[in-house]
């Protein structure tokens, strides 16, 4: 990988994204009303997801190749090597990336008809932390491919054929 501002600015990004998760757990200690703190948790964690997807696609499948790797070497000896990814699987790994979203239309919603509790609001705010654990997760579900297509997304493609960034 070429150590560039998209790399750094990648790398920056991926780290903030881990913050909002750890942020959360101290969140009811903070003396806050639970307005503040359920808006304050919403607008955190919607960041931290999307600082996620950015940090993925700015840093490209070789970081998270690395990343994937890292992770599997935690539970097993040796990296395996890419595999494709069935169409199950596939299937899955979407499912789970575009129900990651739900949680915080559900809490914005509930926030906007309705005034939560104590309980509630702890309730709305571990349901966006299971969001942001089911986008990471749909991440390694979906595969290198997935990310391949994704990034072409973003080449633009002039008359010639030619693919720029």
């Amino acid at each position: 990988m070429t150590k560039d501002w998209k790399y750094y600015l990648g790398l920056s990004l991926f780290i903030y994204s881990l913050v909002p998760i750890l942020v959360l757990a101290i969140l009811p200690f903070m003396g806050m009303g639970l307005s503040e703190m359920g808006t304050l948790a919403v607008v955190f964690l919607a960041s931290g997801e999307v600082a996620f997807y950015a940090s993925a696609v700015l840093l490209g499948k070789p970081f998270l190749a690395a990343l994937k790797t890292k992770f599997a070497s935690w539970f097993r000896r040796e990296a395996a090597p890419p595999k494709p990814v069935s169409r199950a699987r596939h299937r899955l790994g979407v499912w789970l990336l575009a129900v990651s979203f739900l949680p915080y239309y559900a809490v914005l919603v509930y926030l906007l008809f309705f005034v939560p509790d104590n309980a509630t609001i702890h309730f709305l705010a571990w349901s966006m932390v299971a969001g942001e654990v089911l986008g990471m997760v749909s991440l390694f579900v979906l595969g290198g491919q997935f990310w391949e297509r994704l990034k072409r997304l973003f080449q633009w493609q002039d008359e010639q054929g030619s693919v720029t960034a």
